[in-house]
């Protein structure tokens, strides 16, 4: 992480976890890889009337990758990561999971929020770390961790990248929620 982020009140994993299982769960999703489009383009819009999705164009993103704005309800993402996420490429799947992640953490923050650099917050208050964690908590859900086992099976059957998959295998071995 690199650049500013914003300090929130503190998630463990465990919390963020079990948001995105409520999450997966209340949208009755149950396959592996999570249908990110579909819920971000028709069932979050259905639910929540003033949420808004906008693929904006490279030009008007910079270098962001997308950018939330929770308070408003409002997702944006750069156009070639847009189109990342529908030709299934994986790092683009968990940056629409990751902004996703704000949306759904954040957006009763509000001006709670402080912006501050990485290293002067406990990861458990970084804005970036929660959504990151989220993101890995939704993409990749522990019973498909536990039946897959691998991060190449898990990469493919969940649309993520390997990195992801290593990453989230990582994470539940040491936190002793897998062997």
């Amino acid at each position: 992480m690199s650049g500013y982020c914003f300090q929130v009140p503190p998630l463990s994993i465990d919390k963020i976890t079990a948001s995105a299982d409520l999450f997966r769960r209340s949208l009755g999703v149950t396959e592996d890889r999570f249908p990110l489009v579909e819920v971000v383009e028709h069932l979050i819009p259905a639910l929540w009337e003033d949420f808004t999705f906008e693929v904006r164009e490279a030009g008007d993103m910079g270098s962001a990758h997308g950018l939330t704005f929770p308070e408003k309800g409002l997702i944006w993402l750069r156009d070639d990561v847009y189109q990342g996420v529908l030709d299934g490429q994986g790092r683009d799947r968990f940056t629409l999971a990751h902004e996703l992640g704000h949306l759904l953490l954040h957006n009763s923050i509000g001006m709670a929020r402080s912006i501050q650099k990485p290293t002067d917050l406990k990861p458990y208050e970084n804005s970036e770390w929660q959504a990151n964690t989220f993101a890995g908590a939704l993409l990749i859900p522990i019973s498909a961790a536990q039946r897959l086992g691998s991060p190449n099976l898990i990469a493919d059957a969940c649309g993520v990248s390997l990195d992801a998959a290593r990453v989230r295998l990582e994470s539940l071995r040491r936190r002793g929620k897998i062997r």
